[in-house]
Order: C-alpha cells, then structure tokens, then sequence
C-alpha cells in the first residue's frame, strides 16, 4: 500500500536534537486535465475549476515554447482563470494539467 502522508523534512539522516518539526502533507492522485486546442492564435484563457491553491503544468505537442501569463481569481469567485501565452501564433494542442498544491 502506498504511503499518503509523506514528512517533506527528510530528507536526510538528521540528528534528533538537529531535527525540525515534521512537515506532513496528504498525497492524493487527483490531477484535473485539460487538451487546449489553438488555432492561430497566441494566447488563450482557460476557466478552471475550484482549488484554493492550484498547480498548473503546460506542455505543447510541438517545439513551440507555452507558459502560464497568468493565473487570477476575478472577483474572489471560487473558479480560477488561466491565461496560456505561446511564443508565437500557433495551431495546435497544449495539454494542460491542474493539481491542488499543499496550503
């Protein structure tokens, strides 16, 4: 069985009285994931569903460089929206993975 609380302070073999106070987060395989299609275009915005702090990875199927430009709550809403910016107009497919980050 898998381990789902993992202590993100060993790292290493610490001394006890060098040791900080563990760290835990839970660990879940819950990744939402989205294929955006671009069509000529150079940037495109992406409605998101709910996260309180959410971790976005892109990646284009073509040389092509793709990041994130932005990545805003309007209006303290509780949907995100993720704006993607090529570096130039491109036609095709960036996919998109959206996970929930540690608080």
């Amino acid at each position: 069985m898998a381990r789902t609380k993992i202590d993100q302070q060993r790292h290493r073999k610490i001394y006890p009285q060098m040791k900080s106070a563990p760290k835990y987060f839970n660990q879940t395989n819950e990744v939402e994931t989205h294929l955006v299609a671009f069509s000529n275009e150079a940037s495109k915005t992406l409605g998101i569903g709910i996260y309180t702090y959410p971790v976005v990875v892109i990646t284009s199927e073509d040389s092509v460089n793709a990041w994130v430009s932005s990545l805003v709550r309007p209006n303290n809403g509780s949907s995100w929206q993720l704006t993607i910016n090529t570096s130039s107009a491109y036609t095709g497919n960036i996919h998109v993975h959206i996970a929930e980050a540690n608080s």
